[in-house]
């Protein structure tokens, strides 16, 4: 698992368990869009199983912390995300299998090329690069025009495509997301702080930590995963925090793979998933490097100083700030954003903000978490008809949701 990445495909060739057809393209993309003289790598797309060229196409967006496009993508999960509309997924540099050896020489990691070449930025142009290649094959209308949708990291991703080339896209569909320009315009944290989410577990978790404070990383952890999954968030955490407080093992609750602090480091360190690192800490590097837990508990700072420290270690060694996000939001598309209430990852203050940024733009909250797992059908009835006919069809939907605008 920690081999370090030591080739790709070479030009014109496929993956094996991957052939180029008519749902499968491949694309030549270069290893860095601020100098064309640095060579190229082989990228893919992935057309959606019912697929046709329309005006209504979405680009689907993941931003690497989450390994959702590959060769050997489960279409099941998008499908039940988007129906019938006909969407497109992209493989991400620095993703596997697309992994660029230039930024592991001699058998090491160069992060002020990882930082280069895996940023944002890269990924950006990227999508682009796929948006031209198929209005070129006659896949998209003449116009080029696309929908985007991005969720939680990747939400960002899509304001910052839309930022840069906002005159091809339709609509944007932002889902369970954040803004960490405008947190940091407004002097908010790009992720809230436990206080301000669940108060009363706060109280208890602070307690706790006065008597077990070297468990600070492994408890937020818990807490974090629980707060992103569980279907009653806030309540999760609270009867967690009252068990161990009553004497319980915190060890119960870290069974489970991703609230085991041990393995998630493991996995998260290994030289494949720098991708996943890079933009990481991008999203919360600003925030990170001056966090100071004794001021309170920010339950993703607490993980993310275990989970990129080498990165957060990188940058501190080299004073090189983190990336600062400017992201235009002058677009004049329709915008929705669609927010839990008990969402444990942002804050509805800054999806507030979001909202007032965009000219043509609407903000419902509803009743549950960050992975709005609550109402799957309903959720999908209002991507489809926001993807498909825009603010215009909402109130055609009659769906049982606790939303406010």
């Amino acid at each position: 698992m920690y081999a370090m990445p030591d080739k790709r495909l070479s030009p014109g060739t496929t993956y094996a368990e991957m052939q180029a057809d008519e749902r499968h393209h491949y694309i030549n993309l270069p290893l860095d869009h601020g100098d064309y003289t640095s060579g190229t790598f082989r990228g893919f797309y992935l057309l959606s199983p019912r697929f046709k060229p329309s005006e209504n196409v979405t680009f689907v967006l993941t931003d690497g912390q989450m390994e959702l496009v590959s060769t050997k993508t489960d279409f099941g999960f998008f499908d039940a995300l988007f129906g019938e509309v006909p969407y497109v997924l992209i493989g991400v540099r620095g993703q596997a299998p697309t992994f660029l050896p230039e930024v592991y020489p001699n058998g090491a990691i160069d992060y002020a090329l990882a930082m280069k070449l895996y940023g944002s930025d890269q990924q950006v142009e990227d999508i682009e690069a796929v948006r031209r290649d198929m209005q070129r094959r006659g896949l998209l209308p003449a116009d080029g025009r696309i929908n985007v949708f991005g969720a939680s990291g990747a939400g960002v991703l899509a304001q910052q495509y839309v930022s840069a080339h906002g005159d091809h896209v339709n609509r944007l569909l932002l889902e369970s997301t954040g803004a960490p320009d405008l947190a940091m315009k407004a002097g908010l944290p790009y992720s809230p702080s436990f206080r301000e989410f669940n108060p009363p577990a706060d109280r208890l978790l602070t307690t706790y930590l006065t008597e077990h404070p070297s468990r600070r990383a492994a408890l937020a952890n818990v807490l974090y995963q629980l707060g992103r999954s569980s279907p009653d968030p806030r309540g999760a955490q609270l009867r967690t925090l009252e068990d161990l407080s009553e004497g319980a093992f915190l060890a119960k609750y870290q069974l489970k793979p991703m609230r085991n602090p041990w393995l998630l480091n493991y996995m998260i360190k290994t030289p494949k998933s720098l991708m996943a690192r890079v933009r990481w800490f991008e999203l919360v590097g600003t925030d990170l490097v001056s966090y100071e837990s004794h001021t309170g508990t920010n339950l993703l700072y607490d993980i993310s100083q275990v989970a990129v420290s080498d990165v957060l270690d990188w940058h501190r060694r080299n004073h090189i700030a983190p990336k600062r996000f400017a992201i235009d939001r002058g677009f004049p598309g329709e915008v929705l954003i669609l927010k839990g209430r008990d969402d444990v990852v942002f804050s509805d203050a800054i999806n507030q903000r979001l909202r007032d940024a965009y000219s043509d733009s609407r903000l419902l909250f509803f009743d549950d978490g960050h992975r709005l797992q609550h109402d799957p059908a309903g959720y999908r009835a209002i991507r489809q008809a926001f993807l498909v006919g825009g603010f215009d069809a909402m109130p055609t939907l009659h769906q049982p949701l606790t939303a406010q605008p």
